[in-house]
């Protein structure tokens, strides 16, 4: 596409294409522990991938780092898998030679040198924050113009802990009033110890994957309550607690038991082996390792507290559907918007422009898309433009009322059986020659009070592209006659 130098200099814009897989039980998506521990389904948080928060790098078998995947595209598969292309052009890679793919997923941007990037628990933590993950895979490069290399499973670089108050406890009146961490650190590094050594990510075990920035903080850390008087949970950095003489890692707690005084158990959870009585067994600490979960339930109160603990491998639960219930799930629509004048074939003929009309109909001049999105149910979009509302008025119909207005955003919906007709109209004479951008943009609940994110509905090549309408697949530059 850019007229660089490819494979055997033929002039071929090459891409690849893989399947990304997000904790599906299925297609694990963790490191093969094989240490008994049950799985445990993930919460829409656990999963979610930050828009524009994924990275995808190419290295030799050997490791050497070669380049970054360009113009980076992706789309659902289902609530767990999602399917990538990029143009691998520039990496000038050779046919029969085998080069390893690195996904790293809402980390930051920050270092040259892969094994030192970290990431900070401030700019991570729930709930608006992502977790960051990381996935490898060795493929064999065959020359052709699309190439798939196949699914990248991913691990998270980050642990949870839970401390949940058990049934019983619930019956006799007890609550949990708080939890508190004390000891732990306040960065991570994104990529695990062993990373070179693997082909894919499932090679990982559990002995070689650990690798815990050593930057502890002692100031007490809140947990965040799941469920009102019953469950906490937080997410950390890895810990390597064996290794720590001093200040390991403790949970203090708050119970209430009806009356007003609280029960309180400072430093009394520990990470490591409980006896059957419910009580830690001495010298027995365990790290704290990514992708794991720590769960510590409260069963009962003697001189302390005495707890069943589980360490729990991370997975998607596959009898919960998290599309249908909209908490983790990128839009589907048609990309690109359909616009309303093409020719016989459906290639779209003309650049997109709009003309001031102060007729009995102004719409007939003005510019105009049609628009479908089919999932999640009820994902509201909006369709929207850079200028004054004073200069530009966009109004929406529906393919089955053609001729009625819907006035109310709430009724642009995603919506499986209609298309939107999106008609943006100048209201100034006087703008001749402005070009106004358009797109069309969509929130869900997962995302931070107050954002929300931008379709791609304007392409670079072939059928997709508008002509004249600049390189931002997110807006269609539309100008005014």
């Amino acid at each position: 596409m850019d007229d660089a130098i490819c494979i055997e200099s033929d002039g071929i814009a090459r891409k690849v294409t893989f399947t990304l897989t997000v904790d599906d039980a299925r297609k694990q998506s963790r490191a093969a522990w094989d240490d008994g521990y049950v799985s445990e389904e993930a919460t829409p948080f656990d999963n979610r991938i930050a828009y524009g928060g994924l990275r995808v790098l190419f290295f030799s078998e050997t490791n050497a780092y070669l380049g970054e995947v360009n113009s980076l595209m992706h789309w659902p598969v289902s609530a767990t898998e999602y399917r990538f292309a990029g143009d691998v052009t520039d990496l000038n890679l050779t046919i029969g030679t085998k080069y390893k793919i690195m996904v790293l997923a809402n980390c930051p941007n920050t270092v040259s040198n892969i094994e030192e990037l970290y990431f900070e628990l401030s700019n991570v933590a729930y709930p608006d924050g992502y977790i960051p993950m990381w996935g490898i895979k060795l493929f064999e490069v065959n020359g052709s113009e699309l190439q798939d290399a196949g699914t990248i499973n991913l691990m998270r670089s980050m642990a949870k802990i839970e401390v949940i108050l058990s049934n019983e406890m619930i019956a006799n009146g007890f609550t949990l009033e708080n939890a508190v961490l004390n000891h732990y650190n306040n960065r991570g590094y994104c990529v695990p110890t062993g990373w070179s050594s693997v082909t894919s990510t499932t090679e990982l075990d559990q002995e070689n994957c650990l690798r815990a920035y050593h930057s502890h903080f002692s100031t007490p850390l809140g947990f965040v309550e799941y469920v009102e008087d019953q469950r906490y949970w937080l997410y950390v950095p890895e810990f390597n607690v064996l290794h720590t003489a001093e200040n390991r890692p403790n949970i203090s707690i708050v119970l209430g038991d009806g009356t007003m005084t609280p029960l309180e158990f400072p430093n009394s959870i520990h990470f490591g082996s409980y006896d059957s009585n419910g009580d830690f067994i001495e010298n027995s600490e365990t790290n704290i390792v990514r992708n794991h979960i720590y769960r510590f339930n409260i069963v009962g109160i003697t001189s302390g507290l005495e707890i069943n603990y589980e360490v729990l491998d991370w997975e998607y639960d596959e009898n919960e559907n998290l599309w249908e219930r909209g908490e983790f799930a990128y839009p589907t629509y048609h990309n690109p918007v359909v616009p309303d004048y093409t020719n016989a074939s459906g290639v779209i003929t003309s650049v997109p422009q709009m003309k001031y009309n102060n007729g009995s109909n102004p719409e007939e001049d003005a510019f105009i898309v049609w628009f479908k999105m089919d999932k999640p149910a009820g994902q509201h979009w909006t369709p929207v433009h850079n200028q004054a509302p004073s200069d530009y008025e966009i109004k929406v119909y529906r393919s089955d009322a053609p001729e009625t207005q819907l006035e109310d955003p709430a009724t642009w919906v995603a919506d499986s059986e209609h298309w939107y007709k999106i008609v943006l109209i100048p209201r100034n004479a006087d703008n001749s020659g402005k070009k106004v951008e358009f797109g069309i943009t969509y929130t869900q609940d997962w995302m931070p009070e107050g954002t929300s994110l931008y379709l791609f509905i304007n392409g670079k090549k072939d059928e997709i592209a508008w002509p004249q309408s600049g390189d931002d697949p997110k807006i269609i530059e539309v100008e005014q006659l």
